[in-house]
């Protein structure tokens, strides 16, 4: 794209929302104040879910029905700065075991990389797209959006989420398990009742202790929900109990999907396990009525990619609070992380690091690389890696979070890069040029002073690096020199030559 067409297009958005039934695409232009002006939607039906086979792996023929709509997707992206484009995939890209593989060719395919989200992490952003796409309020809200995968239950109040859940059941998942040879039974309904209340009664007390005033939906097995409801004589501007019970006994009378007359071809063979989720909620919440929002998952990605690029990032955030939750010396990490940040923009060209994404991850890295020790000195790196592999952070996709817990579980000690394997080669090799530099930092404040020789520069050609130092700064400080050079070992271990320098 020319930098021409760039200039002409500096405002557009784009989000691709990969999910377990459908993919959407939306673009949309960036409105005052954080706002969007949606310009155009795209939605193919994939079905990439019902592709999981016996062995949870994505068939052939499930992949190639996806990675031909990537391919048109594509030609519409070609004209949207690629910063000002976000793809994330949800339930069926977390729980396929060969999710990377796929991954591989669909970004090559598509021409931008895309993030696996966590569910809660699909709730948050669902709960963000639904809230902007209703009038401002300040009412409690609890919004619904049943995918393909996995349900999303999120109460909030304006714009913050208050409690967030991510359900392993969604319409593709629920019709596979209760009604993947289309027959309707009232045998089968209440055999998918009954799941479905066993899976929402863990999460019922909290949400009925909360409260709301008025409750979302946002999905489209809801608004085909909805539409029916009017389409069989329900004349309400929302979902009621009536309209429930009118599309039970329909269905049941229809005995089979492919009788479903009134519902589109495309959504047919998997409305009936979409309904069996919506039924109960109404049930289980004690809902009365529900209104329907056009914004979901797409919208709310584009609301947080719009935060993104205006310094409002809600990773940002998120790291603080974990830091401030296990209390790691703030200040510590204060220093290492501004000497990291320092020795990255020297190497970062010969390195090949963005500016962007690397210099985030190397800054919350330092943020974060001591919470371990609130569990134990011993081995806190270790500990510090499996806190952020496992805990619920807003904004960050299973990929980077990932990343981030490699960079501190090798921050001390013995590099141990057994669980790369999962990277593609040329962001593993970043990995590991920045837990180097992140190393060097740590090591330089090991005796946690402020003072560090303003001379200090780092070159680098490969794997080969050249630390330079204050020669008179290291004869007063003789036990950070022997830190350094017992890192120097440490690394020549793992594959990288430091050389030591004093003048």
């Amino acid at each position: 794209m020319t930098s021409e067409a760039q200039s002409d297009n500096w405002d557009y958005v784009a989000t691709i929302d990969l999910g377990s039934n459908s993919f959407h695409m939306l673009i949309a232009i960036e409105g005052e104040e954080g706002g969007i002006r949606i310009v155009d939607r795209v939605r193919e039906m994939v079905r990439l879910g019902a592709g999981i086979q016996g062995d949870r792996t994505l068939s052939e023929e499930s992949q190639q029905r996806a990675l031909k709509c990537l391919g048109r997707f594509r030609e519409r992206l070609s004209v949207i700065p690629p910063y000002r484009i976000r793809a994330v995939g949800t339930n069926t890209l977390r729980v396929a075991r060969n999710s990377g593989e796929f991954l591989a060719r669909a970004e090559e395919v598509l021409g931008h990389p895309i993030s696996i989200i966590s569910g809660r992490e699909e709730a948050r952003l669902v709960y963000l797209g639904a809230a902007f796409g209703l009038a401002v309020s300040k009412r409690k809200r609890l919004v619904i959006d049943i995918g393909g995968g996995s349900t999303e239950i999120i109460a909030g109040q304006g714009y913050r989420p208050l409690q967030l859940d991510s359900l392993y059941i969604g319409c593709v998942s629920m019709t596979r398990r209760f009604f993947e040879d289309g027959k309707i039974t009232e045998r089968r309904i209440n055999s998918a009742a009954q799941f479905v209340r066993r899976e929402l009664e863990t999460i019922v007390s909290k949400y009925r202790q909360l409260g709301w005033d008025e409750v979302v939906g946002a999905s489209g097995t809801i608004r085909a929900i909805d539409k029916l409801s009017r389409d069989l004589g329900i004349k309400k501007d929302w979902i009621s109990h009536a309209g429930i019970e009118a599309i039970r006994n329909w269905m049941t009378k229809s005995q089979a999907s492919k009788n479903l007359s009134l519902i589109s071809e495309q959504r047919r063979p998997v409305f009936v396990g979409g309904f069996m989720i919506l039924s109960e909620l109404f049930r289980e919440f004690g809902i009365t009525r529900i209104e329907v929002s056009d914004g979901a998952l797409r919208e709310g990605v584009a609301y947080d990619l719009i935060d993104r690029l205006h310094d409002e990032d809600a990773r940002v955030s998120a790291v603080r609070e974990l830091a401030g939750f296990f209390g790691p010396d703030p200040n510590q990490a204060g220093r290492v992380g501004k000497l990291a940040e320092l020795l990255l923009n020297q190497v970062r060209q010969s390195w090949e690091l963005q500016e962007d994404i690397d210099h985030k991850l190397i800054f919350w890295a330092a943020q974060l690389h001591e919470i371990g020790i609130g569990i134990s000195y011993a081995h806190h790196h270790l500990h510090g890696a499996y806190i952020i592999e496992n805990s619920d952070l807003d904004g960050f996709s299973r990929q980077v979070q990932r990343m981030l817990a490699l960079i501190v579980g090798n921050s001390r000690q013995k590099l141990r890069f057994n669980d790369i394997e999962w990277l593609p080669p040329k962001n593993a090799l970043k990995i590991k040029r920045l837990t180097v530099i992140l190393r060097l930092a740590i090591t330089f404040f090991r005796g946690r002073s402020d003072v560090v020789p303003s001379k200090t520069t780092l070159e680098v050609r490969g794997n080969s690096l050249t630390l330079i130092m204050d020669s008179q700064w290291s004869k007063s400080h003789p036990l950070t020199v022997f830190d350094m050079q017992t890192e120097r070992d440490y690394l020549a271990a793992a594959g990288f030559n430091l050389v030591l320098e004093y003048r």
